[in-house]
């Protein structure tokens, strides 16, 4: 067999998804992603979605362009950027008896407080939470995981009272999760 090269991956950020009234850019085209999440298509959905709202609320297309990619500019860098995240986290991660416990400590999260502490890629793959604030969240949740695991090797001394006082602080519930 024939030796064949690695295919190149990328991020494609643009300032401008559109050129006056003229042309516009969507999905891929103006946001092309690592494809490390699997929401390359759902986010051109989503686009499509976003356009037909700006097209219907204003006139001209100069408008109606510009006020999509203003519409969509913060969730198509966040999912880019957690596209990426996943990669890393994937590639470095997996193994990492920190990484471990934060994941095992998750999912105690998840059964106690579903509605407050959802998991990242439940966000984002099966509720209907912008890509924006699902980054947001998923930020403070691992702030939150990396202090409720530093200097533990185990689940057994979690102060849980306190943990929930903190995810209740922190964490208002999200629409959609049960």
């Amino acid at each position: 067999m024939g030796r064949t090269s690695a295919g190149l991956l990328g991020t494609l950020t643009l300032d401008r998804w559109h050129l006056g009234g003229r042309a516009l850019l969507i999905g891929d085209a103006a946001h092309a992603m690592v494809p490390f999440h699997g929401q390359g298509m759902n986010c051109a959905f989503e686009d499509c979605v976003a356009l037909a709202e700006q097209l219907d609320a204003h006139e001209d297309l100069q408008t109606a362009f510009a006020a999509f990619q203003a519409a969509r500019r913060d969730d198509a860098a966040a999912i880019q950027q957690m596209a990426l995240e996943n990669y890393l986290e994937m590639r470095d991660r997996v193994d990492d008896p920190d990484f471990l416990l934060q994941r095992a400590l998750e999912q105690q999260w998840q059964a106690r407080w579903p509605t407050r502490f959802v998991p990242h890629y439940t966000m984002v793959t099966f509720l209907r939470t912008r890509y924006s604030i699902a980054l947001a969240r998923s930020e403070i949740q691992r702030q939150i995981l990396v202090e409720a695991t530093r200097g533990h090797s185990d689940l057994s001394r979690i102060d849980w009272a306190a943990l929930e006082a903190v995810v209740h602080a922190r964490l208002q519930p999200l629409e959609g999760a049960h």
